[in-house]
């Protein structure tokens, strides 16, 4: 049958949802620029909204405004919340963002987090009473000195030595306290992103096809390690600061009168108002500097992975002027920043040695006024180091406050980016459905009979049976009426493809470059929803049913072992364990891998990425064969995937599919490949297809 891509009337369509991707920033104006979006559907994923939910309840809140927005009319509303703050700033959407991370951070009252963070306040209240005895030892000192009290002098000297033991104790344990609570919170923030960018394929979707959220990988790692630890240093002062000004006051105002406390807080206040403005641009900059440390180290990332092929075509010259780019462009930010972060320092340490003196200026008022006259030099030199104590303490709480505008600056920005990620993740669940309104969420048909399959052919397989495949074809998918496109263009790859795929019935799928083959399989696989059309999958998921080979397959990191076993961790059993350790190494015979059992020491020795990052793109290949092998999946999606193989280890690798049981779904370029196959899918690079028997 063959079917042309203009025969039906429903591309008109595409102008609709070509708009659609377009309000939310999915593709460019231009078909061939920027990064483009795309959806992830199929295989369950647009869950529930409860099963995103975390403890804090921060993804179901922005979980219910985005279905509201959808329903709206509105959402490209939300989807710009990302560039809203793409340049940070205090005001609403700060604070918005800054609280929806502390109800993360805060699971519950009765948590760990909050155990330790009560501890901490405690911990900081107790190190300022003692560091209130500690600032009163030199006025009792003058005192006992000035008397001449042998006796006192001892007993101050042994008080004094218990105050500093104590203060060691206090802030020591406080310190160790502060970072328990920074690593703790890091896990929680991280686990709850991780929640959300594991979750079915919306890692897939925020690092290859959205362009709203730059480098996610810093943003994971550098961002919220900063993000936390600046925070966890920051809270405490903040929290415990206004009791600790309130008692100073009180000591200040009965000491020195009310020019004393007020004379401090007008300082505070024309300090604030100064380092607020000097504030503002060093937010904007450091947001610009993440974003351009991420790029500098992905630049360095991908020649570090890529190093073999960059030599192979004398590329490196063209990679150090990019590098060089790319610095360039950190640096120029850089040196905004420290110009910005060098006015707001001026600013910081003026205040901070004005207000070293001031505190000499309100005892002068006292002492010229005439308020202790009365007094000798001993009991003046007493009363001048307790208030200058006093004054000066007091003085330094508000300079304090002042001097974490730097500190503040930076997690203000870095809470702006961490926000915009967790905003887009949040969005995948619910965007697709504004963005692809003709694919249906309930793409899956009945599993039962694919699961007799399924259990028919283990049975075959566990009796030794000559018969590797079952007579009967079960349907896998059924495809209708489907055209799809890629996310970075607006012109469709393949239009109004009708076609059931079997489990049994072995499928090759063929076309020139960029007819959208591999396109097919990201369908298939629920990477990218059809643009119009409908995809029904009978399967259940896991690699038993239906195990996929890309172009470029994933080595993990670990073991030999959990190499083969993926997408799987390996069994505990150690029963089970020396079965497969059997089956893995039978296979490496088979595919003439041996020498990489023999290179890393046994199937369970940590292996370095260097040595997976050696292989040759052949036994990558072999490798990924291996996996379908290990696993028996009923279906094996296969994408070039003998590409880089001679003709007579892929007749091996395809004849062992078949003796398993294996249906193939192929493509490939080479003849050979299509005697192992039942049925072929010719795409013709302008929309249309045919379908014919081998």
């Amino acid at each position: 049958m063959n079917f042309d891509r203009d025969t039906r009337s429903t591309v008109v369509n595409v102008d609709k949802v070509v708009k659609v991707r377009r309000k939310h920033g999915f593709i460019q104006n231009v078909t061939t620029g920027g990064r483009g979006g795309g959806g992830g559907s199929g295989d369950n994923l647009f869950r529930s909204t409860s099963e995103f939910s975390t403890a804090s309840g921060y993804e179901n809140e922005l979980l219910e405004q985005q279905h509201h927005a959808v329903k709206s009319g509105s959402l490209h509303e939300l989807g710009s919340e990302a560039e809203k703050g793409e340049h940070g700033g205090v005001g609403r959407l700060f604070f918005k963002r800054f609280l929806k991370i502390n109800l993360i951070l805060f699971t519950s009252l009765i948590s760990l987090p909050m155990f330790l963070f009560v501890s901490l306040i405690l911990l900081c209240l107790l190190g300022e009473y003692v560091i209130y005895r500690m600032g009163l030892v030199s006025s009792q000192y003058y005192k006992v000195l000035g008397d001449r009290d042998l006796d006192g002098f001892w007993m101050h000297t042994a008080t004094t030595g218990g105050i500093i033991v104590a203060i060691c104790i206090v802030k020591s344990t406080r310190d160790y306290v502060a970072k328990l609570l920074t690593v703790t919170w890091r896990q929680i923030l991280c686990q709850a992103i991780h929640k959300m960018y594991f979750c079915r394929f919306n890692h897939y979707q925020l690092n290859v096809l959205d362009k709203m959220i730059d480098n996610p990988d810093q943003r994971l790692t550098q961002d919220v390690d900063k993000f936390t630890n600046i925070y966890g240093d920051i809270l405490p002062k903040f929290i415990i600061a206004p009791f600790v000004i309130a008692y100073y006051s009180y000591e200040a105002f009965s000491k020195t009168g009310w020019y004393g406390p007020v004379a401090c807080f007008v300082f505070f206040l024309i300090g604030s108002i100064v380092n607020r403005f000097a504030m503002l641009p060093v937010v904007k900059y450091v947001v610009q500097q993440e974003k351009r440390e991420g790029n500098f180290r992905f630049i360095h990332m991908l020649v570090r992975v890529n190093s073999e092929s960059i030599s192979f075509q004398d590329g490196s010259r063209r990679e150090d002027v990019k590098a060089n780019a790319s610095l360039d462009k950190l640096v120029k930010t850089q040196s905004r920043l420290y110009f910005r972060q060098y006015i707001l320092n001026i600013c910081i340490n003026l205040y901070d040695y004005v207000g070293a003196i001031l505190s000499y200026l309100i005892l002068a008022v006292a002492i010229f006024s005439g308020a202790y006259d009365s007094l000798g030099p001993t009991d003046l030199s007493v009363v001048i180091s307790e208030n200058s104590f006093i004054n000066l303490y007091l003085i330094y709480q508000f300079s304090q406050l002042v001097g974490l505008s730097v500190k503040l600056a930076e997690m203000i920005g870095l809470t702006h980016r961490i926000s915009q990620m967790l905003e887009r993740l949040c969005e995948f669940n619910v965007i697709w459905k504004d963005l692809f309104p003709y694919y249906n969420e309930d793409n899956c048909g009945d599993y039962s009979k694919f699961e007799v399959y399924r259990q028919n052919r283990i049975y075959k397989l566990s009796i030794d049976s000559e018969e590797s495949y079952i007579n009967e074809l079960i349907p896998a998918w059924e495809l209708q009426n489907v055209s799809y496109s890629s996310p970075f263009r607006d012109e469709m790859l393949v239009s109004d493809l009708t076609i059931t795929i079997y489990a049994g019935q072995s499928l090759l799928i063929v076309g020139g470059s960029s007819a959208g083959k591999s396109s097919l399989l990201r369908i298939l696989r629920g990477l990218w929803p059809p643009t119009l059309g409908r995809v029904k999958r009978f399967y259940p998921p896991g690699p038993e049913n239906a195990f996929y080979c890309p172009q470029k397959p994933y080595l993990a990191v670990g073991t030999l072992r959990e190499q083969i076993c993926f997408p799987l961790q390996p069994t505990d059993d150690m029963n089970q364990r020396v079965i497969d350790a059997g089956i893995i190494i039978n296979y490496l015979k088979l595919l003439n891998l041996n020498h990489i059992l023999d290179r890393v020491g046994g199937i369970d020795i940590d292996v370095s990425w260097s040595v997976y990052e050696s292989l040759s793109p052949g036994e990558i290949q072999r490798l990924c064969f291996l996996r379908v092998f290990f696993h028996k999946p009923v279906l094996a999606i296969l994408d070039e995937s003998t590409s880089a193989l001679p003709q007579d280890m892929e007749e091996i690798l395809y004849k062992e599919c078949q003796s398993l049981g294996v249906t193939t779904i192929s493509v490939a370029h080479r003849e050979s490949v299509r005697k192992y196959h039942d049925k072929i899918l010719i795409l013709d690079s302008c929309g249309g297809w045919t379908l014919n028997d081998i």
